[in-house]
């Protein structure tokens, strides 16, 4: 059954009319017709079983049949990335989005090789949340992640408190391994974690110091230099295991 997705105020009781994109995405790319049944879904929890009904002129609405609301998410999983170079975020994004994170903070740091003005950084958050709106419809999550604004590290860390766990990925030798710190953030089961993952080169000694003065727990992921794209999905992996769907 294909899957659409509804902004929240679009969303009716009865009928619901998706946005042109979506109709257009239905009825030309997945090429919907008249009576097919769809499933749909808010980002928020909330989904929906319909029925497409082509209208004359090319208008598509859909007929809720049945709804059904999902429990709060018993678990915020939540991913503060430095910005990697060519399309790696857009991997990112897709594969975190499939791993369940509630939010993704899009950092820059001091060796972010990527430097956006402020209409680019719009324009990346955009299409980072059409990769997250197409990962949410593909993998049958209820949950659409929020994707923050591009920011820098400082203001990512100064949202922190509230995050009951906040790991650092980190290349420091002899920093403790992930099972090892996790076993220590189990004894009190958390809500929310946090994941900060830097730059190819790691974030500068400064950054890190500023980091765990806001509380981040420094951990390895093993022996080899894993590139940012793979320290990431290989963090949320773990966590996603470990807290999510347990």
């Amino acid at each position: 059954m294909h899957r659409c997705y509804i902004e929240p105020e679009r969303w009716q009781v009865d009928v619901i009319e998706p946005s042109a994109d979506e109709a257009h995405h239905l009825r030309h790319v997945l090429r919907a017709e008249d009576g097919d049944a769809v499933a749909v879904f808010d980002g928020e929890g909330l989904e929906a079983r319909a029925i497409v009904r082509c209208q004359p002129g090319g208008q598509l609405l859909l007929d809720v049949q049945s709804t059904a609301e999902a429990a709060q998410r018993p678990f915020e999983l939540i991913l503060i990335q430095a910005i990697p170079k060519g399309s790696r975020m857009d991997l990112i994004v897709e594969k975190a989005t499939e791993l369940g994170i509630a939010r993704l903070v899009p950092v820059v740091t001091d060796r972010v090789i990527v430097r956006l003005n402020a209409d680019q950084a719009r324009k990346r958050g955009e299409r980072w949340s059409r990769v997250a709106k197409s990962a949410a419809k593909q993998c049958g999550t209820q949950w659409m992640p929020e994707i923050e604004p591009v920011q820098t590290l400082a203001e990512a860390l100064e949202a922190l408190p509230g995050v009951d766990a906040v790991l650092l990925g980190s290349l420091v030798e002899g920093v403790q391994p992930l099972h090892v710190t996790l076993e220590s953030v189990r004894a009190t089961p958390p809500k929310s974690i946090a994941v900060i993952i830097g730059p190819e080169g790691d974030l500068t000694p400064t950054e890190t110091q500023a980091a765990l003065a806001a509380g981040a727990l420094p951990v390895s992921f093993g022996d080899l230099t894993l590139r940012a794209e793979t320290a990431a999905l290989y963090a949320l992996s773990v966590l996603s295991y470990e807290f999510l769907w347990r």
